[in-house]
């Protein structure tokens, strides 16, 4: 099952965001920073605002195929943790958790684990990774404290977030959605489109179909979620244990 273990690792990996926040400059007019605040406000406030949340859907990699896709659970914790769960025919095959600075795997399917820092993953791949920016990627919003460079281009609105590895956001108007983001360096590039937005309450929209392609070197991995489920919680469990027997990865 190595499909599993490189979505999770692109989790950590390709989800990436400047550690090193720049501080906002004068270089917009009051108007256009005004404007600029209430893109940003206008896309969080329809973000999820629960503290759990639980989703689950369906998940394959390249085109499918048996040893290529399977269903997912996700629960998270905002700025805590993130949980995940891949089974196939009611057999989990893998397991992954990142919570703070860690990050662990298990992969039931060939008996083996990987466990290390998020930061030990971020020199191997020389880009920075933080589990926020994972949260905000699987669930939609914006960095406030960010800043951004803002562009009118129909038929929606280009947001560029600046700092060490740059992003790029395409939101919709006048719904404020968020449609693509993309990531591009020299070491990789991830674009993640969203499709499919429905309403879980009168206020929250969140896009039942995520397309990623990751480009590292010359291997491209196109990675497409369709969730079934999405729902806020007040608490979730999320066990988590490394078998005895179990061997770490190579």
């Amino acid at each position: 099952m190595k499909y599993i273990t490189l979505f999770l690792f692109s989790l950590c990996v390709m989800y990436v965001s400047c550690s090193k926040k720049i501080a906002r400059t004068d270089e917009h007019t009051s108007g256009e920073l005004a404007s600029l605040s209430s893109l940003i406000q206008k896309v969080n406030d329809q973000a999820i605002q629960s503290k759990w949340i639980q989703a689950k859907g369906q998940i394959a990699l390249d085109g499918g195929g048996f040893f290529s896709s399977g269903n997912m659970t996700i629960r998270s914790c905002k700025d805590s943790l993130l949980w995940l769960s891949v089974s196939k025919l009611g057999f989990e095959v893998a397991r992954g958790l990142v919570i703070g600075d860690s990050a662990f795997l298990i992969n039931n399917y060939e008996n083996t684990f990987w466990s290390g820092s998020v930061e030990e993953i971020s020199r191997k791949y020389n880009v920075p990774a933080s589990l926020k920016d994972i949260q905000d990627l699987i669930f939609p919003a914006l960095d406030p404290s960010a800043q951004y460079i803002l562009n009118k281009k129909e038929p929606g609105i280009e947001l560029r977030q600046q700092g060490v590895i740059p992003k790029k956001y395409v939101i919709s108007s006048p719904d404020g959605l968020i449609q693509t983001l993309d990531i591009d360096h020299s070491e990789a590039m991830l674009k993640v489109k969203y499709e499919d937005y429905q309403s879980i309450d009168q206020a929250i929209k969140f896009p039942y179909t995520h397309l990623h392609i990751v480009r590292q070197a010359n291997t491209i991995h196109e990675t497409k979620i369709k969730f079934s489920q999405v729902q806020p919680s007040e608490f979730l469990n999320t066990p988590f244990a490394i078998p005895a027997d179990f061997k770490r990865m190579k």
